[in-house]
């Protein structure tokens, strides 16, 4: 079976998600033809229940936007103010 790697960055409160030295960055190797929704998946097993929005090389894009081996994934909450 096929597998993607793509280099994940958490920013804000999701940076405490993993240790210290990992500085807010690691990366998954996810199954098959993996899409955004599977890295929201492993932050739901973490135990992350709020709303997020993810990147994707740049872009914001949503939860179905397919991943290819290599891609940057940037993580964080949305901001609400004022």
């Amino acid at each position: 079976m096929r597998e993607t790697r793509v280099h994940v960055r958490l920013y804000g409160i999701l940076r405490d998600r993993l240790p210290p030295e990992a500085r807010g960055e690691i990366t998954l190797t996810l199954k098959g033809d993996a899409s955004v929704a599977d890295v929201a998946a492993w932050l739901r097993q973490m135990g992350v229940k709020m709303a997020l929005e993810f990147a994707v090389n740049g872009e914001v894009v949503d939860g179905d936007r397919p991943l290819s081996d290599g891609d940057r994934v940037e993580i964080f909450s949305p901001v609400a103010g004022g």
